[in-house]
């Protein structure tokens, strides 16, 4: 039977059954009218629900329906859109091939759930496929990270041919969304940001109020395709999938800029530095607040924005302290990828460096660790798809931590947090938990059972699914 969104077509004071069958047969029949009058049963059709509207209390509200259906009105849109694929857009392969892997899983999981799906490549599908979308009506658009839906140049003008496809619009973004502030200013009354950070959602409630909705969603973990490992043939200590950045060039970068700039740059960094547990616009609401800096909301974003390289490089500041922290107190990492041929202890005795993995072989490492290690790149109230990918390929997660690790898990039962005020403590405790295995396996499978009990692509594309749901009856 046909869901009907409620706040269009309140059910007359009658069976619910029979006005639910009744709206059902209305919506057939204005989908398959042209078929039905080609094969000359349309007539027949349209007598038999003339009768059964006599059978209505509300014959008025009902004729006025069975019109609204025939003539494609937005009403019979509302639940025929329902009925259609997702658009998944996959985007260009980088973060090594993660964002596209999400997009598989997303396709399979929603598919599982038997949502039809298509997906359009934007490296290797060209302008005309996409084109052959427009004015095409969907469940809704997907993408991950995607700075700009397709779009295309028309008299030096961008055109987003996604406002020319009628569907909502869900863009699931992994880092703050000042980093699209283009994209947010000018979108769409139907775009809709998922987001994996509760103060990301309070931001842009804040500052982007032509947002349709934000909702928390974090992205999901993926279990191993190889079998898993006994813990005694787990050969690595620790390992650490993330990149080398050195934040000194950074740091050289907002030197060379303006006074003025230079200036905001610094205390915002002092502030960021002494206080690690600040969001970003935390810290950079601060530091106006220290100079006496009053903003309207569009010069808050643009300056917001235009130092942006801040948040980042005290990211890479204390990624780097964490890493020499454990090096210089003798205990061994492993660290993958060309980058951290560039790290100042790139020769450090206890620093193994490894060859770039594609993202779906970090989950053999993953497998292989009796401790993951993950660094947020500040994410005060987030959950990452690396927190998990480690759980379910039974490694002991070690992250620093934020408001939403804190209520998901527990410190010391199914994960092992620290903040980053805290660093020079680390050492004692993964020397502890190293030479006590039954502890740290223990751990592991405590966090293995939370993320396979909740946080699968499965999980993720029902929420969706919900959430898609619940805004088309909006």
């Amino acid at each position: 039977m046909i869901l009907l969104p409620n706040s269009f077509y309140p059910p007359p004071q009658t069976d619910s059954n029979s006005w639910d069958g009744y709206c059902t047969d209305c919506y057939i029949l204005g989908k398959y009218q042209q078929e039905l009058l080609s094969a000359g049963y349309f007539n027949i059709a349209i007598n038999v629900l003339m009768e059964s509207i006599l059978q209505l209390p509300d014959s008025k509200q009902a004729v006025d329906f069975l019109e609204k259906m025939l003539s494609h009105a937005p009403e019979y849109y509302a639940i025929d859109d329902q009925t259609q694929p997702i658009l998944l857009y996959r985007t260009p392969d980088i973060c090594y091939n993660a964002l596209s892997f999400f997009i598989d899983e997303l396709a399979k999981a929603l598919r599982a759930c038997h949502q039809r799906v298509l997906i359009f490549d934007n490296e290797s599908s060209s302008f005309f496929s996409l084109n052959s979308f427009v004015e095409c009506h969907f469940k809704a658009i997907i993408g991950i990270q995607t700075y700009s839906f397709p779009s295309i140049l028309i008299n030096n003008t961008r055109i987003n041919l996604s406002n020319f496809i009628t569907c909502p619009q869900f863009n699931i973004c992994l880092d703050h969304p000042i980093t699209i502030k283009p994209i947010l200013e000018n979108a769409s009354n139907n775009y809709y940001l998922l987001l994996h950070d509760r103060n990301y959602i309070s931001f842009v409630k804040k500052h982007f109020t032509n947002i349709k909705e934000c909702v928390y969603f974090p992205p999901a973990g993926t279990l191993p395709q190889t079998p898993h490992c006994l813990w005694t043939q787990k050969n690595f200590d620790i390992t650490f999938i993330g990149s080398f950045s050195d934040y000194r060039k950074t740091l050289s970068y907002i030197w060379r800029q303006e006074r003025f700039y230079r200036h905001l740059a610094s205390r915002y960094i002092s502030t960021l530095c002494h206080n690690p547990d600040f969001p970003a616009e935390t810290a950079f609401q601060q530091t106006l607040k220290y100079y006496g800096i009053n903003l309207c909301n569009e010069d808050f974003l643009n300056l917001f924005n235009m130092l942006e390289a801040v948040p980042s490089c005290i990211l890479f500041y204390f990624r780097e302290k964490i890493i020499r922290t454990l090096l210089d107190a003798n205990i061994e990492i492993h660290v993958y990828g060309d980058s951290w041929r560039n790290a100042p202890f790139a020769e450090h005795r206890n620093l193994i460096r490894h060859n770039t993995l594609p993202f779906q072989e970090t989950f053999y490492v993953m497998q292989h660790s009796k401790i993951s290690l993950n660094i947020m790149s500040w994410h005060k109230d987030g959950l990452t798809e690396r927190i998990l990918n480690g759980m379910l390929c039974q490694s002991a997660v070690l992250s620093d931590t934020s408001t939403r690790l804190e209520e998901e898990f527990v410190d010391g039962k199914d994960i092992l947090l620290f903040r980053l005020s805290q660093i020079s403590s680390l050492p004692i405790r993964i020397k502890k938990l190293l030479a006590d295995p039954e502890q740290l396996q223990e751990i592991a499978e405590n966090g293995y059972k939370k993320a396979l009990g909740k946080h699968l692509w499965t999980h993720r594309a029902m929420q969706l699914l919900d959430i898609i749901d619940a805004n088309a009856a909006i």
